[in-house]
């Protein structure tokens, strides 16, 4: 159904909407609609940490920060051509609607599911919200508009706000929700496979690091990168269930976070939440609560890696290829070097 704003004509008691706006009601807009483009933006930088809980859930599987910067960028497209295309204007009032009735799922889940406020997601909504209310004052405040028409209008939007609550219902979950854990990071299409295997309390691990660290990079662009924990000292098993957190959810950042993690296996044998997030708290990055299943889930492949390749000892990288079958294994401080593991995956992929 169209919505109703009908073609200015000599006759008609009904002008477009669009060119009924004050200049105020048109900055109004704009303010709405930069306000969310720009908490947006915060929220896929991560700056406030309250965001990260709200992280943990995706749209369509798309993160929740960089759905809503493509959403106000097409609002404001679309805003910017409304005074001179009829179909604009439509779109802007079926774009504010819409996101008024996901947003009330939105917060819904912040208070029932998440369990606490995300400002920066609150003031999305309350962007969305004003944006809305700019629309309604100007359509509903058109002269010469009769009772009938309005209702006919107020209609409409509730249906598009209802269309948006349903999608946002059906579209919205969580990661682990949405796709199976994926605990691998660098070019993930792969068909070669780098793992390296190591243990938080190895002090040749502790040595190798550095080198990991400076190599990932590169080794990232050209093979899937698997971390695996191997619990030679069984207190390795204390750090495993945040770092499989990290590789999960947090893989733009995990070296870093990997470091931090490794810095405080300095320092204890037994990390609490408390410890570790005061750790990645500099980082942007809040812990979440991860489903024991997963966790199992995750300690469980880490098993079959170093049981499947024969490993008895850490530091080691395995390097692998399922295409030709082929896999190199290299062992210890002295032979793991970014020379080596290039000429290994080099060696597999032949």
């Amino acid at each position: 159904m169209a919505i109703p704003i009908p073609n200015q004509s000599p006759n008609n008691t009904y002008l477009l909407a669009s060119q009924r706006t004050t200049l105020l009601s048109s900055w109004c807009l704009w303010l709405a609609v930069v306000a969310g483009v720009v908490l947006s933006v915060i929220s896929v930088l991560k700056i406030c940490s309250s965001c990260s809980e709200t992280a943990a859930y995706v749209i369509f599987g798309m993160n929740f920060g960089w759905f809503g910067v493509a959403f106000f960028v097409v609002l404001a497209l679309f805003a910017a051509l409304r005074r001179r295309f009829v179909w604009a204007e439509r779109m802007v009032i079926i774009l504010l609607f819409a996101a008024a009735g996901a947003e009330s799922r939105f917060i819904w889940l912040q208070k029932y599911d998440i369990g606490q406020w995300c400002p920066i997601c609150l003031g999305i909504a309350a962007a969305v919200g004003f944006g809305c209310c700019v629309k309604l004052y100007e359509l509903m405040g058109t002269k010469g508009v009769d009772m009938k028409f309005r209702a006919k209008l107020l209609l409409i939007m509730c249906l598009i706000a209802a269309v948006g609550l349903a999608g946002a219902f059906f579209g919205v979950k969580k990661e682990s929700e949405a796709a199976e854990l994926d605990p691998f990071l660098g070019r993930t299409k792969s068909s070669t496979v780098v793992y390296f295997v190591s243990d938080w309390f190895c002090p040749g691990c502790r040595k190798v690091e550095p080198v990991i660290e400076k190599m990932y990079p590169d080794i990232a662009r050209i093979a899937k990168v698997g971390f695996v924990d191997f619990p030679i000292h069984k207190e390795t098993l204390n750090f495993t269930p945040f770092n499989l957190q990290f590789l999960y959810f947090e893989k733009d950042k995990y070296m870093p976070l990997r470091k931090a993690l490794g810095e405080l296996a300095l320092k204890t044998k037994n990390p609490t939440p408390e410890e570790v997030q005061a750790v990645v708290t500099p980082l942007g990055v809040k812990l979440r609560q991860v489903n024991y299943a997963d966790i199992l889930y995750g300690m469980q492949a880490n098993l079959t890696v170093y049981r499947g390749f024969n490993l008895n000892s850490t530091p080691s990288v395995v390097v692998t290829s399922s295409k030709t079958k082929k896999t190199k294994i290299l062992v210890g401080d002295r032979q793991i070097t970014e020379q080596a593991v290039k000429a290994a995956i080099a060696e597999v992929e032949k």
